[in-house]
């Protein structure tokens, strides 16, 4: 019953807030000083659900959807929602790169990036995550839930458009998109096509969520003594929301390489700068991946690319043709 609750969005802040309130006045006639406390305390759990439903806040703004002739756009009715596809497919057959965008992007916001892999004869799958683009909201966001509901999308296109999937997959995830690769490489038993999967490239990518959790803190100046607080409520809820994969217990459950991590060829473009997330979670990778026994790591640092705004950019282009070449 409470794990229902968890799952849906302001019904817990306003069950404590009406229930409290309701006590407190049944109990001021009573003795007028725990009728305060009791006020108070309401208030003050309130305040706590409150805020863990604020870290699971979709974007509040889409980008434009894809309106173009040359791409398909596909309606996934899959459990959670509907999911919205474009892939181009080539005449021939070909290997397939999935570009995942990252957070408030989408579909529209990746055209840039896979017109090298058009050009290099690639099929190109574009998926919007849930809450962008065309896909359609869920209650609560969650990078697990916006992963199960790829691997279902990707899943169906295996089925309805197999020749999108004859040769090898490689995955490129911006941004969070990179966070989702993280996980799809974790969870790639449940994806049809797992046995095609060849390499993956991440641009400036996310790779653990406590660096995020710490920064929702202190955008919503939630004081230190209450973050253990709020971060076991957030896992509670997080473990609701997900009941088709392993519950969290801490939070390096969801950084790399507990939360992912890649056992194939990978290149890390990393933004120098990157003004959005920092350097830690580039390092995050960096230590996961050489910590392998095989090099699979390519590593590039890039002074003139930004970690948003760079749809086109012909330098980076330069380094994946590269390394494609190299390693295929």
């Amino acid at each position: 019953m409470l794990d229902t609750l968890r799952r849906r969005n302001h019904v817990l802040p306003s069950i404590v807030l009406v229930l409290g309130v309701l006590f407190s006045r049944f109990t001021a006639d009573i003795n007028g000083a725990l009728s305060v406390c009791i006020l108070v305390f309401t208030f003050f759990f309130t305040y706590l659900e409150i805020v863990t439903e604020l870290s699971f806040r979709a974007p509040r703004k889409r980008k434009p959807p894809l309106n173009d002739p040359n791409w398909v756009k596909i309606e996934h009715d899959v459990k959670g929602g509907i999911m919205v596809s474009h892939h181009f497919m080539q005449d021939t057959s070909s290997p397939t790169v999935f570009i995942c965008h990252g957070w408030t992007s989408g579909s529209q916001r990746m055209v840039g990036r896979a017109q090298l892999f058009i050009e290099l004869g690639y099929h190109v799958i574009l998926i919007d995550l849930p809450g962008h683009g065309e896909s359609q909201s869920i209650t609560k966001w969650t990078a697990e839930q916006s992963s199960t509901m790829i691997i279902d999308t990707l899943n169906q296109l295996h089925s309805s458009h197999a020749k999108l999937f004859n040769s090898d997959l490689l995955v490129f995830g911006h941004s969070m998109g990179g966070f989702i690769s993280l996980r799809l490489s974790n969870r790639r038993n449940e994806l049809n096509m797992h046995s095609q999967l060849s390499g993956w490239i991440v641009e400036s990518p996310m790779t653990g969520y406590s660096e995020i959790f710490d920064e929702t803190c202190d955008l919503l100046r939630i004081p230190p003594l209450l973050r253990p607080v709020i971060l076991q409520k957030t896992m509670r809820q997080f473990n609701a929301l997900n009941v088709r994969t392993k519950d969290l217990n801490s939070l390096s459950d969801v950084d790399a390489p507990d939360w992912g991590e890649f056992s194939e060829p990978t290149l890390l473009i990393q933004a120098n700068p990157d003004e959005r997330l920092g350097s830690s979670h580039y390092l995050r990778l960096q230590r996961v991946m050489d910590a392998k026994s095989q090099r699979l790591l390519t590593s590039v640092l890039m002074d003139d690319l930004a970690h948003s705004g760079a749809a086109v950019h012909p330098r980076r282009d330069e380094v994946i043709r590269q390394w494609i070449q190299s390693e295929y």
